[in-house]
């Protein structure tokens, strides 16, 4: 869930996360699944986990991260921005 309400402790939301994911991406330049997984949930705690998966879909869906299936990790898409004259 991206919109928190009243109860939602903003430690654990997917936006929080997603920029943990994003520095440690950036860092590593490529990380696998679980060792991404287990530094998140060591930096935030295991409450964590719930929004992990979502934090990685939304990183992906803006195209921030790619998925490599046959190493199971993800890796960090430099975008260049140009500019349109």
């Amino acid at each position: 869930m991206i919109r928190p309400d009243r109860h939602t402790n903003l430690d654990y939301s997917v936006v929080n996360i997603s920029s943990l994911i994003l520095k440690l991406v950036k860092s590593e330049y490529i990380i696998k699944y679980d060792a991404l997984l287990e530094t998140i949930v060591n930096k935030l705690g295991h409450e964590a986990k719930i929004n992990y998966p979502y934090a990685l879909n939304f990183l992906f869906l803006l195209g921030k991260i790619t998925y490599q299936q046959e190493t199971d990790s993800f890796k960090y898409n430099e975008i260049k921005q140009t500019i349109l004259q």
